[in-house]
Order: structure tokens, then C-alpha cells, then sequence
């Protein structure tokens, strides 16, 4: 037996997600319904809310991911002065 829900949920987010849910290959309802099992089965929500999930993924802290990606721009920024840089048309 199923349950009809009523949520208010900003409408970007709502479009987006449905995005990614059709790029998936599921459907909206279906993702809910997987987040709804997992929160169930762990207790809790199934990931760590955070400003910066990647860094905690990662385990660094914003203060060392600040330093690569100074260091990657340098970098970048050098190979391009010295004509090594190249285009990425999007296509492999």
C-alpha cells in the first residue's frame, strides 16, 4: 500500500532533481522513496550535511583545498603564458 505526500520543495530544486532523476533513469518518487529506506535502515540521514561535502569527503579542510586550487590556477595559468594549454572542444 502507498502513501500520498504533500511537500513544499523550491521549485529550481524540484526541476533539477527531476533532471537528474530522468538522467538516471528513475523516477522522482522513486528517489524519495530510496532516500526515505536508507534514512530508515541508518537511523539517520544517509549523508553528512555539510557546506563543503567534498571536503569532508576527501578529509580536507577548506583552508588546504583553497591551497591547491591556488596552486592548479598558478599552474594553469603558466601553461597557458607558455602556449601548452589546450582547448577541450568536448569531444574525446
Amino acid at each position: 500500500m502507498t502513501e500520498q505526500i504533500r511537500l513544499r520543495i523550491e521549485r529550481d530544486l524540484v526541476k533539477e532533481a527531476d533532471k537528474v532523476c530522468r538522467e538516471i533513469g528513475i523516477s522522482p518518487t522513486a528517489a524519495v522513496s530510496m532516500f526515505f529506506a536508507q534514512m530508515i535502515k541508518l537511523r539517520g540521514l544517509p549523508f553528512r550535511p555539510s557546506d563543503y561535502p567534498a571536503l569532508d569527503e576527501y578529509g580536507v579542510t577548506l583552508a588546504q583545498a583553497t591551497v591547491a586550487e591556488d596552486a592548479a590556477l598558478k599552474e594553469i595559468a603558466a601553461e597557458r603564458k607558455a602556449g601548452k594549454l589546450k582547448v577541450f572542444a568536448g569531444k574525446l
